[in-house]
């Protein structure tokens, strides 16, 4: 979806969704899909990057485990050219 559809499927307020997207792509939850109009601008949308996860309480404190789709090479490769231009 794209940030004015979950606006709209959540009713929440703008600048909570892109808080909240903000930190779930951070955390590698949500990938992030650029697409270029043909009239010009982008368009971004966002889609779960996980299948499952798991949180584990012990004694001596919680551990998180994210299971992932697998990913092919193409998929790799925007992965790692969309985090070489956030840090440009």
């Amino acid at each position: 979806m794209t940030a004015p559809e979950l606006i709209d499927a959540c009713d929440i307020p703008k600048s909570t969704v892109y808080r909240k997207l903000d930190r779930l792509s951070d955390a590698s939850l949500v990938r992030e899909q650029d697409t270029i109009n043909p009239g010009g601008g982008r368009t971004t949308t966002y889609e779960r990057d996980f299948d499952d996860v798991m949180i584990s309480m012990d004694d001596d404190g919680f551990s998180v485990t994210v299971e992932r789709p697998p990913r092919n090479a193409d998929e790799r490769l925007e992965d790692i050219w969309s985090k070489m231009g956030d840090e440009l």
